[in-house]
């Protein structure tokens, strides 16, 4: 059914004069009637009874009045919904993030959906390589991550500077850089490989070139048991600062040395992506850097 001669239809009902409404549509009195006419036309009988006192509605009339409000209103919703939608401001998001953005990504969420308070977000635990699968993969919006090693399809923002840092049990002394081979005797607690290869690079790379093997006595899936290990007193680890800091303080962090221990961590999102929710909130992370300051290093 017409919108546009429901609309008319209304406007009849609440002024019950053709003049009068034509003049609130814009629309000669011709034009009005012409439109009553078609509606009549689509529902099957008279919708008002023309006399000299202006339009009363027929039975049918009252019938389809009770039934066209509804539909506009349902209308005007849907048109309404679909004005927030284009400007980015409704929809939903499903966002990847990791540990060391455990505190600035609900920060930047939350500051995000006061400002678009219907949007639906869903937050996903996710290492960095699973995150620019799904986005490749179209199974994820947006990520919190270590930029990836090809950008391709994929843009990359940066929010953050992560860097390793050496993390004991309380208590415990952090040798010297150059006596760091004395840890060994404690062992370390590292992630398992293929739940963080980007995280496993990064070490190696270090390691290597500070002339360093690590003595690896314990594998977990999670920064957060790695953590937990630590602090129990159990091993050494070599985590991310920022990672660590956000699980409380439980061990002692030191901050590595050396560029090979620094890497970027941010917003990942599709190069080719056009949803204006998703668009809106980029912008937002972009025009927030004081948010982030208190993160860096």
């Amino acid at each position: 059914m017409d919108i546009k001669l429901l609309r008319a239809f209304i406007q009849l009902t609440d002024t019950g004069h053709y003049g009068k409404a034509a003049a609130n549509l814009f629309v000669t009195a011709s034009t009005l009637s012409k439109q009553i006419q078609a509606l009549e036309t689509t529902v099957g009988g008279p919708l008002f009874e023309r006399g000299r006192h202006g339009a009363k509605l027929t039975p049918l009339g009252k019938l389809l009045q009770r039934e066209a409000r509804a539909l506009l209103r349902l209308s005007d919703d849907v048109e309404t919904r679909m004005q927030r939608a284009v400007a980015g401001l409704t929809g939903s998001l499903d966002i990847g993030f990791g540990v060391s953005t455990l505190i600035i990504a609900p920060r930047l969420i939350a500051s995000f959906r006061a400002m678009a308070p219907d949007s639906q977000i869903t937050l996903k635990d996710l290492p960095s390589s699973e995150q620019h699968q799904r986005l490749l993969d179209g199974k994820l919006d947006l990520g919190f991550c270590r930029a990836p090693d090809e950008i391709g399809e994929l843009s990359f923002m940066q929010v953050l500077e992560e860097q390793l840092s050496l993390v004991l049990p309380l208590g415990t002394m952090p040798p010297h850089r150059d006596r760091f081979s004395t840890l060994n005797s404690l062992g370390f607690v590292a992630l398992s490989p293929s739940r963080g290869p980007g995280l496993d690079a990064q070490i190696r790379q270090w390691c290597a070139l500070a002339n360093f093997k690590p003595r690896i006595v314990q594998h977990a899936d999670d920064i957060s048991t790695i953590h937990a290990v630590v602090a129990a007193g159990l091993g050494a680890a070599l985590l991310p600062f920022h990672g660590v800091e956000a699980l409380g303080n439980h061990t002692h962090q030191q901050p590595l040395w050396g560029e090979a221990s620094k890497w970027p961590v941010g917003l990942c999102w599709r190069r080719a992506d056009t949803n204006p929710l998703l668009l809106r909130f980029v912008d937002h992370v972009s025009k927030n850097p004081t948010s982030l300051s208190s993160m860096r290093c």
